[in-house]
């Protein structure tokens, strides 16, 4: 009897062992939020000022930022496409909600005017990539060195300050509630709302079938031009978008802004955060959660890995890494 119980005990034993494989290994969401406590398990370890104050609310804004620029990565990288001009736009966003409010505008229409041309470059990238059939990681490198050039030529050794009009709007973007960032819960509304979009909409389904199965999508009557349209802009949008946020932060967190700096690197990191997420470079998959939580944790150990001192050089090679990792782990799914 002692036997057959042992013998049950460790039949269910591996059964829960192998579902917590499967989960890993096939659900992108188990995976990211593995990656997540082990960040935090670690950092902690090494040093308790990790959960601190002073250190949990950057690791939330730069997630909630991070995680804002890789929704609208996922979209277009969902429908077959990919975006590398995102950081470039975020510098850009930054600028024109900048200058027209240091001239006297009042900042939410400088705002305004910074997710126009986020849209703007959103259309230009879809245009080159599908009106004139120029492979997009060509297309968005193009836009990405043209605007980021524009920015180094332009701004190489100048620091612009906010001299606009107190704004309502932009408070909302600085400052903190207790140790939360408000810009934490601007994330919150834009990832629910993209959310219920991608998922619970017709939108939604055509975004997955355009890269998933473009021929077939298109037999259906999905037009699918119309719908990378509105990708490349969502995710030149949202770069804009939160390239303009950043200003929220001055107040608190920095007083001057290095222009041809602003946003550099950023692509890679919200391209990581995408694929760590679950997101299929060969299009028709990806999580916004999935994605969001990866966003977090990229910024968790960036901001672990500067705490225990390690030099910055090797950060990015750390987020090598966790790319490779995850994308080993997925392939592993795949071929089970």
């Amino acid at each position: 009897m002692d036997r057959n119980t042992s013998l049950s005990t460790s039949i269910s034993s591996r059964r829960v062992i192998d579902i917590i494989k499967d989960r890993i290994t096939f659900n992108p969401l188990y995976r990211v939020l593995l990656a997540l406590i082990a960040i935090f398990a670690v950092f902690t370890l090494f040093s308790r000022e990790f959960l601190s104050s002073m250190i949990m609310p950057g690791i939330l804004l730069l997630g909630a930022e991070l995680a804002i620029l890789s929704i609208g990565e996922t979209f277009v990288i969902i429908a077959g496409e990919i975006d590398l001009s995102v950081a470039s736009v975020y510098g850009w966003g930054a600028l024109f909600a900048l200058i027209p409010s240091n001239a006297g505008l009042p900042y939410p229409l400088s705002f305004l005017i910074a997710l126009a041309f986020g849209c703007f470059v959103g259309f230009i990238n879809w245009l080159i990539t599908v009106r004139f059939r120029v492979p997009a990681l060509i297309t968005t490198l193009g836009s990405m060195w043209v605007f980021r050039g524009l920015l180094m030529g332009l701004f190489a050794t100048t620091f612009l300050s906010f001299k606009g009009g107190e704004s309502w709007l932009l408070k909302t973007f600085g400052g903190q509630v207790g140790i939360i960032p408000r810009l934490f819960f601007w994330f919150l509304i834009i990832v629910a709302v993209f959310y219920i979009l991608l998922n619970y909409t017709k939108f939604g389904n055509w975004v997955y079938a355009t890269g998933g199965q473009k021929e077939t999508a298109r037999a259906l009557g999905v037009n699918t031009d119309k719908t990378k349209l509105a990708c490349f802009m969502i995710s030149s949008g949202l770069a804009a978008f939160a390239g303009a946020a950043y200003l929220g932060r001055m107040d608190w967190f920095l007083s001057r802004l290095g222009m041809s700096s602003m946003g550099f690197g950023l692509e890679t990191e919200a391209i990581v955060a995408s694929v760590m997420g679950g997101t299929a470079f060969t299009g028709g998959q990806g999580n916004l959660i999935a994605v969001s939580l990866a966003a977090f944790a990229l910024s968790s150990f960036r901001s672990g890995l500067i705490l225990i001192g390690v030099s910055s050089y090797w950060i990015d090679g750390g987020l090598a890494v966790l790319l490779i990792i995850f994308c080993v782990i997925r392939s592993l799914g795949q071929a089970r």
